[in-house]
């Protein structure tokens, strides 16, 4: 976990970011969104962040002062290489919500009007295997589909649709509705966007191969809230918007009742009410590894918190230089660990290696403190049993 991508980035410190600051404005419905998500970010700015945490909300800042001076040109940062994971953050800056579709989370779409859909028949397009390989490469960079199970990717290829678009095609018109989600095989395309007060377009972006864009308009109901036109020969696989609400959607929801259900048996968590479990289900990610895979090394500054889900694992450490690390700890399901280094800000003291195929909910260090940070004497008490290897 030392070298992060930029999927597992968003996903594990981004997405819960944005997460709990969009319940927090929904909450409040603040008129000055932007005074509003400045002040937030400063009052919940936390002591023991890391150095890339340290930059994350330093570049928000100035980001969010440049926005509530109404400061023109384009948005620092984003240039042609910014990663799908940033178009999200774009899009959800951008996305002008109607006071009737009001929200409590980023998600409430899913566990709303959804939930009332009648019996869903995915479509079924033929695929050649050349055509088949290239969508499972091209989802399998997209941050959006990587909590899908096995199946539903099939599910995914069968339903996806190609389509090819020349130089200078209109994809996709600021304002239209919205009915399909659009994943880039091959080409480059870029997104532009008519702001407020303006009359003309402001480019923002460039989607290349693995990145998708489409799915607010999807999510939210509301029309699309950028214009993308293809720069070069572009070939994308488009996904309905049925197929996307039952197989995409749905995993959101399926993510949700199965962490609500595992936080439950956690006996950490026994006096942490239901409101709160939910939080938790929506900022834990899963991460698998095999037997003899390290999770955490001795001497690695630690910024996840772990809980397992599934499997075993031991805790070994090193107690004299130049004599092999020993046992000092066993993990089954509900156990966790990482929870130390957060609190202290210290590095791991001990290395924890999966004994069988183990799965653990993993939660990174501003969600761990925002969510566990009530639990912190609990944790600190129950350290007492294994005092001398912290980690």
């Amino acid at each position: 976990m030392s070298y992060l991508s930029h999927q597992e980035y968003a996903k594990l410190k981004l997405q819960p970011l944005i997460n709990e600051l969009s319940i927090s404005i929904l909450s409040k419905l603040p008129s000055d969104i932007e005074s509003f998500t400045l002040n937030w970010l400063i009052s919940n700015q936390k002591p023991l962040l890391s150095i890339p945490e340290q930059e994350e909300f330093k570049h928000l800042k100035i980001e969010l002062e440049k926005l509530k001076q109404g400061k023109e040109g384009e948005p620092e940062g984003i240039s042609s290489s910014t990663s799908s994971d940033d178009d999200d953050y774009i899009e959800d800056h951008l996305i002008q919500l109607p006071s009737n579709k009001f929200r409590t989370s980023v998600s409430a779409e899913a566990y709303g009007q959804w939930n009332k859909r009648s019996d869903f028949k995915p479509r079924h397009i033929p695929k050649t295997n050349e055509q088949r390989q290239r969508i499972i490469e091209v989802i399998d960079k997209c941050f959006m589909f990587s909590s899908l199970e096995k199946i539903e990717k099939e599910v995914l290829i069968l339903a996806f649709e190609e389509k090819r678009f020349a130089p200078g095609d209109k994809v996709i018109r600021q304002g239209d509705d919205g009915n399909e989600l659009f994943v880039v095989d091959q080409g480059e395309l870029s997104c532009s966007k008519v702001f407020p007060h303006e009359t003309e377009e402001r480019y923002l972006k460039n989607y290349t191969s693995g990145e998708a864009f489409g799915e607010l308009a999807l999510l939210y109901n509301v029309p699309r809230a950028a214009s993308i036109v293809s720069v070069t020969e572009s070939l994308c696989w488009v996904l309905d918007r049925d197929c996307f609400n039952n197989i995409v959607k749905d995993a959101a929801r399926k993510k949700r009742e199965t962490y609500e259900s595992f936080l439950a048996s956690v006996p950490l968590l026994k006096d942490i009410d239901n409101y709160e479990k939910t939080q938790m289900a929506d900022a834990l990610q899963t991460v698998n590894y095999v037997p003899n895979e390290y999770v955490i090394r001795e001497g690695e500054w630690g910024d996840i918190f772990y809980l397992v889900e599934d499997g075993e694992a031991v805790a070994t450490k090193t107690m004299k230089p130049g004599l092999p690390a020993i046992e000092v700890h066993q993990y089954g399901p509900g156990g966790y660990f990482g929870e130390l280094a957060l609190l202290k800000g210290a590095p791991r003291a001990a290395n924890v290696i999966a004994k069988t195929p183990l799965k653990c909910a993993i939660m990174d260090r501003r969600a761990f403190k925002r969510l566990l940070g009530p639990l912190e004497d609990i944790l600190k008490r129950n350290a007492s049993e294994y005092e001398g290897y912290k980690f």
